[in-house]
């Protein structure tokens, strides 16, 4: 065996023609390897299997790293993986499946394969076994940061009477005080126009009615079931399971350690989420089928709720009174605008589909 090439060694940045040969009993016996000038010096030496080859990228040089730091380089590729294999059969089998297109597609279609389970199976379970593994300190925080930036931006002090506040406060407890050993707390705000009649379930169990939601209602049991369906975004974690999947790191490390690295990332980014990404169909389900169950065990007919989501439609912005029909696009956040496919919802709701 013989490969022509060049020889650095670990002293100098000197270049020197050169050739690699076997010295006998090897490589096939795995024996030593010498490179020579052309005058024959010996300019290194070691065992075969002691050198370090480098991979093979379509046709650039190869090294050959010596113990010693020296290092041989060569063109001769073909060469080198003759001797590569006959150190390892499995050396350049990454060269060997990357040349042939067969398996160039096939490691695409794998890989993209991959990359949509991962963002849609695998970041929804990591968010899910964080958000139930965060603790409830975490969540308070959270939930109190958040408000606090609601406060500062879309919400101002609830223009409800004070009586009025304590008695749905009251009312609302009464009928579901908390949820997986998470108390339930109410707050009234006031909300701009980019938030409109709304309902909002933070992380820390903390639910925030605006008074418009609160004024378009016909009875408390349409506030019941808006209530409900909201204690079941906080049962189920949705607020946090939603944050999460949004940062899929961060959803990883709070799987793993049951805890945050960064709880004022999460607050920046909560509020994102919960007035204008809105929860996905799936979570939707999840918390109507959670409010007509505890609607039903209170003895309220879940057609409220329904008769609570047909108001709200009817209010979204565009909508005109006379006819229904929209004539401009909605572009307030309203509770419909965060909570979507009303009209399927209602149907399941009202037990017709």
């Amino acid at each position: 065996m013989a490969m022509h090439g060049n020889y650095f060694d670990s002293r100098s940045s000197r270049r020197r023609e050169a050739v690699l040969r076997d010295l006998p009993g090897g490589p096939g016996g795995k024996g030593r390897l010498a490179v020579v000038d052309a005058a024959g010096t010996l300019l290194a030496e070691a065992e075969a299997g002691s050198l370090h080859i480098s991979s093979r990228v379509g046709n650039t040089p190869r090294f050959l790293r010596f113990p010693d730091g020296g290092v041989f380089e060569t063109t001769e590729n073909d060469a080198v993986d003759r001797l590569a294999r006959t150190l390892s059969p499995r050396a350049g089998l990454a060269h060997r499946l990357e040349s042939r297109l067969r398996y160039a597609v096939i490691g695409l279609v794998v890989t993209v394969l991959f990359t949509w389970a991962s963002i849609q199976y695998g970041i929804p379970f990591c968010a899910r076994v964080a958000a139930f593994a965060i603790s409830a300190e975490n969540n308070r925080r959270i939930g109190q940061g958040v408000l606090e930036m609601l406060d500062k931006t879309i919400f101002s002090p609830s223009q409800l009477p004070q009586d009025e506040q304590e008695r749905l406060h009251r009312r609302f407890l009464a009928f579901i005080g908390a949820v997986d050993g998470i108390p339930l707390h109410i707050e009234f705000r006031h909300g701009d126009t980019n938030i409109g009649a709304n309902a909002l379930a933070l992380p820390s169990g903390t639910i925030v009615f605006t008074d418009q939601l609160v004024k378009l209602a016909k009875n408390d049991e349409e506030l019941l079931g808006v209530f409900s369906h909201e204690a079941g975004h906080v049962e189920r974690r949705h607020a946090m399971r939603g944050i999460l999947q949004q940062s899929a790191l961060a959803a990883v490390i709070a799987a793993v350690t049951g805890d945050v690295s960064s709880v004022s990332t999460l607050i920046a980014t909560a509020p994102v989420f919960l007035v204008q990404t809105g929860y996905s169909r799936d979570f939707e389900r999840e918390a109507d089928d959670f409010a007509v169950a505890r609607l039903k065990e209170g003895g309220i007919n879940p057609s409220h709720f329904a008769d609570m989501l047909a108001s709200l439609e009817a209010s979204r912005p565009g909508r005109d009174s006379k006819d229904g029909n929209h004539r401009d696009r909605p572009h307030l956040n309203d509770y419909l605008s965060t909570h979507p496919a009303t009209a399927e919802r209602v149907l399941r709701i009202t037990g017709q589909r």
